[in-house]
């Protein structure tokens, strides 16, 4: 006969599986864990979904690039949707390396939410959520649901902000209730039940001011000098390490503030990669994509040095003066979502700004840009390219992105 303990325990676990069961009702961060895990966050309802994927496929034999066009077709067409697509976040498969999507449409005239799997071949599926394994944590104490911001935007709405993977625990930042709105947490994975929050202050030099209620914006886990740390852009762009070994739970930790990357900006993602030069040797970066203004590529040699430094402690001279970590501007507009696809491309989600339709494509690491966006002296058909040490490498670099962006027959001997 079974006692009232296993009966107790029974129907908590049933609850739990009931709970997991449940799809998100918004679909937002993604991001990959151990084991072929996705995780996806629920932001209305403040909960985080861990799936088991069904087996992966194979890893592909090379790195190869993404060039698809007005992808909103492909997702519309094997949704049924009707309407404006919304595209919250982008992740890319450790191993098969397709690239995973969360969007909110309209279908038959209900608001849905879907996970997309999108190959590079184009064909775009929708991952049935419902069909698989989950489990599910839910965070305490969200965003307050009474806070509105520009009259209709709900404090719940930013209650989870960014998700990163480390040493079997995922990071979550995002806003709670409280003075102290700002929070980093630290949430065991397998899921216990249990967490660590954190309340986060900084200072912002942009406007001269102590801030604890903005939220990080987009984050990071790196290493810097064998210390994990979270490296962590606000709005309006303050760029923040903060160590992990600071966030317990209940504490307030102040972050450290080594840069001011610019005034009127949201930070979309902030994504650590290795990349080789051209001579072949790897070294580590920081990329932060922006929404406003370029993007901010940093070394982690830089970022490192910048750590280990007094934060800035005063205002930035004039609007617009950035300070703090050396940083190299990419051009990167349009973009929406940005993650490392592989050891030789990111894979960005990005708007065209000339036709408003959302692309899927690939930037080579390196170069940060693609070819095919511009009409140059070099594409006009009796251009010979000179022959000298400069512009034989010139002309290499552009092959090599030609057949990247499925251009092989412009390719110039």
């Amino acid at each position: 006969m079974m006692s009232k303990i296993q009966l107790s325990t029974g129907i908590l676990l049933l609850s739990a599986m009931a709970a997991a069961a449940q799809p998100p009702q918004s679909a937002g961060i993604l991001e990959f864990g151990p084991d072929n895990t996705l995780f996806v966050a629920d932001t209305l309802t403040g909960a985080i979904h861990a799936y088991d994927l069904p087996a992966e496929g194979p890893a592909p034999e090379q790195d190869v690039a993404y060039n698809l066009l007005d992808v909103d077709i492909s997702v519309a067409n094997a949704l049924g949707a009707q309407g404006r697509l919304i595209y919250g976040d982008l992740a890319v498969h450790p191993v098969t390396r397709d690239a995973y999507v969360s969007v909110m449409a309209t279908v038959d005239g209900v608001a849905t939410t879907e996970v997309m799997v999108i190959t590079r071949q184009g064909n775009a599926t929708t991952l049935d959520l419902s069909a698989l394994p989950s489990t599910r944590f839910d965070l305490s104490d969200p965003g307050d649901p009474n806070v509105t911001f520009w009259r209709d935007i709900p404090a719940p709405s930013l209650t989870i902000t960014d998700l990163d993977f480390m040493n079997d625990e995922l990071f979550v930042s995002g806003v709670s209730t409280g003075e102290f709105a700002s929070t980093l947490r630290r949430v065991p994975y397998p899921f216990t039940g249990s967490s660590a929050s954190s309340s986060v202050e900084i200072y912002h030099a942009a406007h001269n001011q102590n801030e604890t209620r903005a939220p990080i914006r987009a984050m990071t886990l790196v290493e810097l000098d064998g210390v994990p740390t979270t490296v962590a852009a606000y709005t309006c762009t303050p760029l923040v390490t903060i160590p992990v070994g600071a966030l317990s739970d209940g504490a307030h930790v102040t972050g450290k503030t080594i840069a001011e990357l610019g005034y009127g900006n949201t930070p979309l993602d902030v994504i650590s990669f290795a990349a080789a030069d051209f001579q072949g040797e790897v070294s580590q970066y920081v990329l932060v994509v922006n929404r406003e203004m370029d993007a901010d590529l940093i070394s982690l040699d830089d970022l490192t040095e910048a750590a280990s430094n007094p934060g800035l402690s005063e205002p930035v001279p004039y609007l617009g003066a950035t300070s703090g970590v050396r940083t190299v501007p990419l051009p990167l507009s349009g973009v929406v979502h940005m993650a490392d696809q592989d050891s030789q491309f990111l894979l960005a989600m990005r708007r065209d700004l000339d036709t408003g339709a959302m692309d899927l494509v690939s930037f080579r690491k390196g170069s940060f840009f693609r070819l095919s966006d511009f009409i140059s002296e070099y594409n006009f058909p009796d251009y010979a390219y000179a022959d000298d040490q400069m512009s034989t490498g010139v002309r290499m670099f552009q092959n090599m992105l030609k057949a990247d962006e499925g251009f092989p027959g412009q390719i110039r001997q």
